[in-house]
């Protein structure tokens, strides 16, 4: 798939690796419209990218998400969607050493936001990208971000694993369901990242990160990781499958 010339949805572009990849995206020429509950905060990474809009949406909701892809088809045909936008819980076992219990309420909200959204985004810019024509019998990838945390089962984080380890299952259905459309649905697991969330962790989380990363011992750079949704995006064999980014990481708890 051709990103120069394409437009292209990234969600959650405020911050973190969804603004690099809004960035790297639109230094490449697509027209990018960069998605965020923040517009504030949209609008100040997208304020250097000649050709990127910075919208506000809510992709729990579907009729934000319906504007959202209503104004990626006003410039010309939605190629590319990255789902960047998610969240989680601070760190909690589902039973606690007290005999407290996880609350199910916002366990709740945090599949809501990683995976029915996720869905939501697909099923609605799916709809979209068929009506499209076909450029070289293809008419667009979405590209879903999971984590590492959900490959492996991550202690204290049940609601964001589960949330992000389904990604890998949504990818294989959905993509069969569209392929008959020439549109790919993929996702990248990555590890730990150099972002404000990864620095915010208490120290000695990071030291025990830095031990146990394969090489190099270090966190992702955010164009490492943009740099991967590029080949993704422009890889037409690549489909149907979530891939993982983590210098060889295994959460071992």
């Amino acid at each position: 798939m051709r990103i120069k010339g394409s437009v292209a949805v990234v969600t959650g572009a405020g911050s973190g690796l969804g603004a690099a990849v809004a960035v790297h995206l639109a230094g490449m020429g697509a027209t990018v419209v960069g998605a965020d509950k923040d517009l504030a905060a949209a609008k100040r990474v997208l304020s250097g990218s000649p050709g990127a809009r910075a919208v506000e949406a809510d992709v729990t909701d579907p009729a934000s998400v319906g504007a959202l892809v209503a104004a990626a088809g006003e410039p010309g045909p939605l190629r590319v969607v990255v789902n960047c936008a998610g969240g989680g819980l601070p760190p909690a076992r589902t039973v606690r050493r007290d005999g407290s219990v996880q609350p199910l309420e916002p366990w709740r909200d945090v599949i809501e936001l990683n995976l029915v959204a996720a869905y939501d985004v697909t099923r609605q810019a799916a709809a979209m990208m068929a009506d499209a024509p076909p450029e070289d019998e293809s008419r667009g990838v979405i590209v879903h971000i999971s984590s590492i945390a959900g490959l492996d089962g991550s202690q204290g984080v049940s609601a964001y694993a589960a949330s992000k380890g389904a990604l890998a299952a949504l990818v294989h259905s959905t993509a069969r369901d569209l392929s008959v459309f020439g549109i790919r649905v993929v996702a990248v697991a990555p590890g730990p990242f150099d972002t404000p969330s990864y620095a915010a962790l208490p120290d000695q989380v990071r030291e025990r990160r830095r031990r146990d990363f394969v090489h190099p011992k270090r966190p992702g750079r955010p164009a490492e990781f943009s740099a991967f949704v590029q080949h993704l995006i422009e890889n037409e064999y690549l489909n149907a499958e979530c891939f993982r980014i983590d210098a060889g990481l295994r959460m071992h708890e």
